[in-house]
């Protein structure tokens, strides 16, 4: 099981920087908040040894002033510094999921496709909100114990020396070592239910967007055993956590117990062998017994940081992840006029070849399809235009120039895709067409709905196209998702449009609608055609045949 190591804490403290001057308020706030609760005990025990005849230190009245003012400062210091913290939190944990996001884009489409969507769905979500524990509850109170440690111990030393190491010693105890051997024993415990928590989040996904299958088919018994047994393995996790958690408080206590009686009995071997006086000695109690709290404040994050350091892990994994494929072009493509594959070789890294001395063009005006048996490397051979796959041998060039050359958004920009599955978001029909960006008409919409053979379908809707579409798009046939799918690509209007089995849902009368759509919409574009449709394919241009590893005309 991997461990999160100084260089995964150093590079998560990194994201701190721009937030670094806050930080470091919030540290002197939470200093100044403990000092002023050892105040309050400090200067009550002064007034106590002072109104005994003890010892005088001064006047009662700035005493009790003392004892209110650091009770206000307290309250304060404490508000002020939780602000800070959560503030500093909750900014960072956005910047965390922007970078997220950020190398999300860069991923190649197969490295995606690698990811479990429930395990993803857990990074982005739960996993980025525990790392709130990390930067809210664990770095300021780590520099606080630090401080505060430094401070009661030269106090405690300025009373007596024996007193200041009992104080260090449960100061090291109960802040570090403790916690500590905990975290380690409940590390491996963390990472199973961070495992069995995604494992039962993607089931219950997967489980929902089925829904309809499992009950046609009879197999609702047999998804509910299943989601008892995922939450049954959980449970027992979890257990186990809480486990760990209780032996962190006993452990805890029963050490300021052993702290407390410690200072005891040397206080009365102090004062019976005349080495202490008995002002001195209650002021050293009254320091200790309120000096615990940053060390408790510390060693309660155990329990949290098996949580946190797991899921820290994953979320660095993702973001350490490199792309498959470094796109390091910067010209801009505007429009394209021809695309050529110039001897192109392509396998996979089990040694299968799937194609090779590949040469085919595409022109602008021109519809091409693209035929061949399930498995030949016709998804393929789009991949490789788009850049998701780089060829092994040769180059694909636009405009006669190697695609690589161009920047990956500009590249994208002039490409539009049907694949053979629609994902609709669940928001409004307008945001499913426009894909969120903005500057599109009515008009527009619904000119791209009517290529597409979708107005039929947008007049049904009560709220036309604001009307929000269903979860997993329950309101929508699957000849309707692909009607949405074509629609889009018609309102995107790119220079190349690539559609793969673009009526493989439609009936008879929509197939006619969509070909003439298609035709139409060839005249300034590069068309290429993925079917087995006969019909499809005689709307083409030109048809190449995949087979026996190589391309040709058909």
């Amino acid at each position: 099981m991997e461990k999160l190591t100084f260089k995964d804490i150093r590079q998560l403290v990194s994201i701190l920087k721009p937030l670094q001057p806050l930080m470091l308020l919030t540290i002197t706030l939470g200093s100044l908040g403990y000092l002023a609760i050892t105040a309050i005990s400090f200067a009550g025990g002064m007034g106590v040894l002072q109104i005994a005849g003890v010892r005088e230190y001064g006047s009662l009245t700035t005493l009790i002033f003392v004892i209110l003012a650091a009770g206000v400062l307290r309250a304060v210091f404490r508000l002020s510094e939780q602000y800070c913290t959560h503030y500093i939190a909750f900014r960072l944990l956005a910047i965390i999921r922007e970078k997220v996001f950020k190398r999300l884009r860069l991923l190649t489409e197969n490295q995606l496709k690698e990811i479990r969507k429930g395990e993803l769905m857990n990074i982005v979500t739960k996993d980025v909100e525990l790392l709130e524990v990390f930067y809210a509850h664990t770095i300021a109170p780590v520099f606080i114990w630090v401080t505060t440690m430094i401070i009661y111990g030269t106090v405690l030393y300025s009373l007596h020396p024996l007193f200041a190491l009992i104080g260090v010693v449960s100061y090291w105890m109960i802040g570090y070592l403790i916690p500590f051997a905990v975290y380690r024993f409940g590390q491996k415990t963390a990472e199973s239910y961070r495992m069995k928590y995604g494992m039962l989040s993607s089931f219950l996904m997967d489980s929902l967007k089925g829904i309809k299958e499992i009950i046609i088919f009879g197999k609702k018994d047999c998804t509910l055993d299943s989601i008892d047994t995922y939450s049954d393995e959980l449970n027992h996790t979890t257990k186990n956590l809480k486990r760990h958690e209780g032996l962190l408080k006993a452990l805890s206590d029963m050490m300021i117990y052993i702290t407390v009686f410690a200072q005891l009995f040397l206080s009365a071997y102090l004062i019976m062998g005349n080495k202490a006086d008995i002002g001195t000695v209650l002021l050293g109690l009254l320091v200790l017994f309120s000096s615990f709290g940053p060390s408790l404040a510390l060693s309660q994050l155990s329990a949290s940081l098996v949580h946190t350091s797991a899921s820290a892990k994953r979320v660095l994994r993702l973001l350490n992840q490199q792309p498959d494929i470094i796109y390091s072009g910067s010209k801009e493509l505007t429009k394209v006029e021809s695309i050529r594959f110039d001897n192109v070789k392509f396998g996979y890294e089990n040694g299968r070849e799937l194609y090779s001395n590949v040469n085919l063009t595409f022109h602008k005006g021109e519809i091409t399809a693209i035929m061949g048996e399930n498995g030949t490397g016709k998804t393929t051979l789009i991949s490789l235009l788009l850049q998701n796959l780089i060829p092994l041998e040769g180059s694909v060039l636009l405009n006669e120039h190697p695609a690589v050359n161009y920047t990956h958004e500009s590249l994208r920009e002039n490409i539009g895709v049907v694949t053979a599955s629609t994902a609709v978001f669940t928001d409004t029909l307008r945001n499913n067409l426009t894909l969120y960006q903005n500057g599109y008409t009515d008009e527009q919409l619904k000119q791209a709905c009517f290529k597409a053979g979708l107005s039929e379908y947008v007049e049904s809707l009560p709220e036309g196209l604001d009307t929000f579409m269903e979860e997993y798009a329950g309101n929508m046939s699957s000849g309707q998702l692909q009607r949405l799918a074509l629609a889009r690509v018609f309102l995107k209007d790119s220079t190349i449009l690539i559609l793969d089995e673009p009526t493989s849902n439609l009936d008879a009368l929509n197939e006619k609608s969509v070909l003439g759509s298609i035709r139409r919409q060839a005249a300034d574009k590069i068309v290429i055609l993925i079917s087995h449709n006969q019909d499809v394919l005689e709307l083409a241009d030109k048809v190449y045949k995949i087979e026996n590893e190589t391309i040709h005309i058909a």
